[in-house]
C-alpha cells in the first residue's frame, strides 16, 4: 500500500505530480497536460440555428443572424470576425476553431458545402467564403430586388402573410447594402395594401411618427372587422330568408309552390265534373218519368267515314245552270250552255260512306279512288 510523504514547498509541482502519479496512475500526469474537452463542443447547433443555408433558399440573413448570436454566445465570435490568430497557434484556439467549423458544416446545404471547400481551411475563410458568395453582384441584385420591392401588392393575401412578404423584400435588400427605412417600408405597405383597406390606409398615412409594425397592426384589427361585419350580413340574409310561422296556427305565410297549386285545381275540376255527371243521371230519370228507368236502344257505331269531296263547280252548275242538263234563269227560263268564261265546269267526286248495314262500315271503293285521284 503506497503512503504520501510529507514534502516541502520549494518542490511543490514535482511532489505533486508524485503524488497524483501514486493516487491515480502513471497517465494522470499526461490527462493534465492536454487540453480540457470544452463544454460547447457536444451541444446541438440545430437548436440555436433552425435552418440550413443555401442557394435557393434565400435564407443567408436569417442564417447569419443566428450564427452570430451562437458564436457569441460562447465566447467565440474571434473565429469569424477576422481576429488574427495567436502566433503559435495554441492547442486550445485550434479546438475552438474546428468547433466553430464543425458547426458550419451542419448548418448548411450540400450545394454550399461543395462550393467552400478548400485545402487547410479555418472557420475565417469558409465564413468569409460564404458571405462572398451571397454578397456577389450586389449592384445588379439592388436594382432587381428594388423593383420587387416597389410592386409587391398584398392581393388576396392576408394582412399578416403581407406584412411577412414587404418584410422579407427589404431583408434581401438590406443583404445587397440597400437597407430600407421604416418611413419606406410604411408608405410602400399602404401604397400596396388591398383597397378595401384604402379608408384605413389614409388614416395610417396622416400619422408621421407611425411605425411599421403599428401600421400593420391596424391593417390587422381593420382586417378582423370586416371579417365580422361579413358575417353578420351573412347571417341576417339567412335569418329573412327562412319563413317564420303566421298566426295561431303555425302556418307560413309563403304562397304554395306551383306544383301544389296545379294539382289543387285538378282536383277540383275532377269534382266539378263528376257533379254535373250526376245532375245529368237526375235530368234523364224526370224525363223517363216516375215508373223507372226506360231501356235505352243501342247505338250503331259510328263509321270511320264518311269522306265526302265536293266540287264548288259541280253544285254550281245544278243550281245555277252553268251545266247542259240544269233550269234556266229567272227571266224566261232559258237555258245556260256550254262552257263558261273559266272553261266547261269540272266533274264533282263525292266519297260518301254507305248505308250502315250490321253494324258494319261499308265504303263505296271506286268513289274513294276516284276522289283521291
Amino acid at each position: 500500500m503506497s503512503t504520501i510523504t510529507h514534502v516541502d514547498s520549494g518542490d511543490s509541482d514535482s511532489d505533486c505530480s508524485i503524488g497524483f502519479s501514486l493516487l491515480f496512475g502513471d497517465d494522470s500526469a499526461a490527462q493534465i497536460d492536454s487540453p480540457m474537452a470544452l463544454p460547447y463542443a457536444a451541444i446541438n447547433v440545430h437548436s440555436y440555428v433552425p435552418m440550413k443555408l443555401d442557394f435557393r433558399a434565400d435564407n443567408f440573413s436569417k442564417w447569419k443572424a443566428c450564427f452570430e448570436a451562437l458564436c457569441g454566445t460562447f465566447a467565440l465570435m474571434s473565429h469569424i470576425d477576422g481576429t488574427a490568430p495567436p502566433n503559435p497557434l495554441t492547442p486550445l484556439w485550434i479546438q475552438e476553431d474546428c468547433c466553430v467549423r464543425s458547426w458550419i458544416y451542419s448548418t448548411i446545404s450540400d450545394a454550399v458545402h461543395d462550393f467552400i471547400m478548400e485545402a487547410d481551411p479555418t472557420a475565417h475563410k469558409l465564413w468569409a467564403g460564404i458571405a462572398a458568395r451571397f454578397w456577389a453582384n450586389r449592384a445588379p441584385r439592388a436594382i432587381f430586388l428594388s423593383q420587387a420591392f416597389m410592386t409587391l401588392t398584398q392581393g388576396d393575401l392576408s394582412v399578416e402573410a403581407y406584412g411577412q412578404e414587404r418584410k422579407k423584400a427589404a431583408d434581401r435588400l438590406r443583404d445587397v447594402g440597400r437597407p430600407v427605412d421604416d418611413t419606406m417600408m410604411v408608405l410602400n405597405l399602404l401604397r400596396g395594401a388591398n383597397p378595401r383597406f384604402s379608408s384605413s390606409c389614409d388614416i395610417i398615412a396622416d400619422d408621421p411618427d407611425i411605425t411599421f409594425s403599428s401600421a400593420l397592426d391596424r391593417l390587422a384589427l381593420k382586417e378582423l372587422r370586416l371579417a365580422e361585419e361579413a358575417k353578420l350580413v351573412t347571417s341576417t340574409a339567412l335569418n329573412a330568408s327562412t319563413p317564420s310561422g303566421c298566426g295561431s296556427s303555425g302556418r307560413s305565410s309563403m304562397p304554395p309552390p306551383p306544383q301544389q297549386l296545379l294539382a289543387q285545381q285538378q282536383q277540383q275540376g275532377g269534382g266539378g265534373g263528376g257533379g254535373g255527371q250526376q245532375r245529368r243521371k237526375r235530368n234523364n230519370n224526370r224525363k223517363g218519368g216516375g215508373g223507372g228507368q226506360q231501356p235505352q236502344q243501342p247505338r250503331a257505331p259510328n263509321p270511320n267515314g264518311p269522306w265526302i269531296c265536293i266540287n264548288p263547280w259541280g253544285q254550281q252548275g245544278q243550281a245555277g245552270g252553268f251545266g247542259g242538263g240544269g233550269q234556266g234563269s229567272r227571266g224566261g227560263g232559258q237555258q245556260r250552255g256550254g262552257p263558261g268564261l273559266l272553261g266547261s265546269a269540272p266533274q264533282a267526286h263525292t266519297a260518301v260512306a254507305a248505308q250502315q248495314s250490321g253494324g258494319q262500315a261499308q265504303w263505296d271503293m271506286a268513289g274513294l279512288v276516284a276522289a283521291l285521284q
